[in-house]
């Protein structure tokens, strides 16, 4: 779930700060949600327009692809924790 809420906000995100709108992105915010989301540099590679269905197909993809990174990460975790006791 975590994955998919900061795919969310990311999208959120650039789509209340578009490029000629009135509100501008903040480049050290954008920074840390790329980290956050490392998929969605897919988003560089495939270029659609915004408001398509292409565009909500990519990033349901890549919430999809992060959502999965993150339940890795915390399977990971949790059998170094099991392994530990």
């Amino acid at each position: 779930m975590f994955g998919f809420a900061i795919t969310a906000i990311f999208v959120s995100y650039q789509l209340l700060t578009d490029l000629q709108g009135p509100i501008p992105r903040n480049s050290m915010l954008m920074l840390v949600l790329i980290i956050l989301c490392p998929p969605s540099l897919l988003s560089t590679a495939i270029d659609t327009e915004v408001g398509t269905n292409g565009y909500y197909l990519l990033w349901a993809a890549i919430a999809v692809i992060n959502a999965g990174l993150y339940a890795t990460i915390r399977a990971l975790i949790l059998r170094r924790i099991k392994k530990a006791d």
